[in-house]
């Protein structure tokens, strides 16, 4: 797993594509994109036309939406594999603990629902259609009703994590118990929404 990567989150496919051949041609060799961001045609036309490498060279990581049930995994899946005109990912997560409307719809926000989606990224893992899976956004709570079902461990949490983050002490904790790996996302803040930025170690 490289150490950085190039994220796509808030491009279209334009501009993913832009950024993608950017960090292809600079050497970078983990591109991140997912479902959700609309722009995986963007990342996967990059891929094909910049990058120039062995396929065992490149580390693509994408993910699901959180919320899922296991037929609605395997078809985000499928869509995943065909925008990105690949045969597998190298990391599949779940996006979410709970689908983006949580607030509003707490059966896709159960400790239940995220094991039958975690069970369902389990047997892509075991299809050979992602090399690899893990989750994000989750909390030790979240991590403990995922590893209750768990046959394959989660190899990686994305969180949120910078100068500006709030207090992530104990899902960082939790992973390292756990050997997890915790990984970074937006490490430079942006886009950060500053509550004072006068008393910013970013401004």
């Amino acid at each position: 797993l490289p150490l950085v990567g190039a994220g796509t989150w808030q491009y279209n496919d334009t501009i993913a594509y832009q950024s993608v051949c950017q960090a292809l041609e600079a050497g970078y060799t983990l591109i991140d994109t997912a479902f959700g961001y609309g722009n995986q045609k963007g990342v996967g036309m990059a891929i094909r036309d910049c990058f120039h490498g062995s396929r065992t060279d490149l580390f693509v990581m994408t993910k699901v939406p959180g919320g899922l049930t296991a037929p609605e995994v395997h078809a985000a899946h499928v869509q995943n594999l065909f925008e990105l005109g690949l045969d597998y990912v190298d990391h599949l997560m779940t996006h979410f603990p709970a689908d983006w409307d949580y607030e509003t719809s707490k059966t896709r926000a159960s400790p239940a629902m995220r094991q039958e989606e975690w069970l369902a990224l389990e047997s892509l893992y075991y299809s050979g259609t992602t090399r690899s899976i893990g989750i994000s956004h989750y909390c030790s709570s979240h991590i403990h009703d995922i590893l209750n079902v768990a046959t394959v461990r989660p190899s990686i949490n994305q969180v949120e994590y910078h100068v500006g983050s709030g207090d992530v002490d104990q899902v960082m904790a939790t992973c390292r118990e756990e050997d997890i790996a915790f990984m970074s996302f937006s490490p430079l803040c942006g886009p950060c929404q500053l509550s004072n930025e006068d008393d910013s170690l970013i401004s």
